[in-house]
């Protein structure tokens, strides 16, 4: 009988142990973690097919992507990436929803119309 009391102490010990484990995390991070991943099957899955279909189809009419779409793009890579590393525990700066939507320079450089001369000359002006 003693020694099923003392298994019965050490099991106890250790759900007391992994409950407190439990109670110290941070219960918000976690909750985030969980709807971000959500979030982030609809960016990869639905605006990341969009983008594609968006950027064929004006590929093919322009001959080019443009600048605006080339934009956002790189602000919807910048949100998965951030995403990402959020849900993986890399690190804890939140990503968008949760903070602003990343800026991202306009790059004329995606026009395959504009030499480096003719971007230079605008930067300029700017």
């Amino acid at each position: 009988m003693n020694d099923e009391d003392g298994k019965n102490t050490v099991e106890a010990a250790r759900e007391e142990g992994v409950s407190e484990t439990i109670k110290g995390k941070d219960w918000e991070k976690l909750l985030f973690v969980v709807l971000l991943s959500v979030a982030l099957y609809l960016e990869v899955v639905y605006a990341a097919l969009l983008l594609v279909l968006l950027s064929v189809v004006r590929y093919l009419i322009k001959g080019s992507v443009g600048s605006r779409l080339s934009n956002f793009s790189d602000a919807l890579i910048t949100v998965v990436n951030g995403t990402l590393r959020y849900i993986l525990f890399r690190t804890d700066d939140k990503p968008w929803p949760l903070s602003p939507w990343p800026a991202t320079e306009v790059s004329a450089g995606n026009d395959s119309t504009e030499t480096a001369e003719e971007v230079a000359e605008k930067l300029a002006e700017d």
